[in-house]
């Protein structure tokens, strides 16, 4: 077992030397999800109020039932998409923001224990690939990685198994030595039922918000909690 419940809590204890392969989501897991509950959560409405001369409460009224009715699919993840929808250039218009990218605590460092080790890393984010390219610009997070996923290349957001299943034929990983890491309930939902057993919540998204109650018999709340062994990296 490359992962196990430390006594009487659900913080992972992981045996590094079992691990071949880290998965690991990118808003909410490495980066601060706070740049997106802001951006989606406020500015695009504001921006399709403004450019349309009607009330902020009028506008989210509109796009509420749109964004329920595309929950867990491509389009609600897709720059494209909303772009249509709100008809501006979503893409664009986040660059005006792009200041309030970065990294959650310790996940930068993380990144650079575990490449020490050899062991493989991923991201895998249901982000559209110009939001990953963006936010790869300020940050240089997929450089930090073996390999970058956007579930868009692969045709299936990832709380669909065609996404696992497609994924799993592309990188060749053992799901029995395999750890996921993902802020998303219902991610977390799909990776176990696919047989990611070592699927681990993240709980501490949004360093503006309160923690989340984990989704999985593993969490954390921030990368310090699961440092690959028997490296020491501080936080700088």
């Amino acid at each position: 077992m490359i992962v196990q419940s430390r006594q009487d809590s659900i913080l992972p204890t992981v045996d590094w030397t079992q691990v071949d392969h880290v998965l690991l989501d990118m808003d909410g897991t490495l980066l601060d999800l706070e740049f997106d509950n802001n951006f989606w959560g406020q500015r695009i409405h504001e921006q399709y109020a403004r450019l349309n001369d009607i009330s902020l409460q009028a506008t989210v009224e509109k796009f509420t039932p749109i964004f329920r009715s595309v929950a867990g699919t491509l389009d609600w993840y897709s720059t494209d998409f909303w772009s249509d929808q709100y008809g501006y250039d979503i893409i664009e218009y986040s660059r005006t923001f792009a200041e309030g990218i970065r990294f959650l605590p310790y996940a930068e460092n993380f990144l650079t224990a575990l490449k020490s080790t050899g062991i493989r890393s991923t991201i895998v984010t249901n982000a559209h690939p110009d939001i990953l390219a963006l936010k790869n610009s300020h940050t240089g997070i997929a450089d930090r990685v073996d390999e970058a996923i956007s579930s868009h290349s692969i045709g299936f957001a990832k709380e669909s198994q065609y996404f696992w299943q497609r994924t799993q034929t592309r990188l060749g990983f053992n799901k029995a030595k395999t750890l996921f890491f993902d802020d998303s309930a219902a991610v977390i939902k799909a990776a176990l039922k696919f047989g990611i057993a070592g699927s681990v919540s993240v709980c501490l998204p949004d360093t503006s918000r309160p923690k989340n109650v984990p989704h999985s018999n593993y969490a954390i709340d921030q990368f310090q909690d699961v440092w690959p062994s028997p490296l020491d990296v501080s936080e700088r």
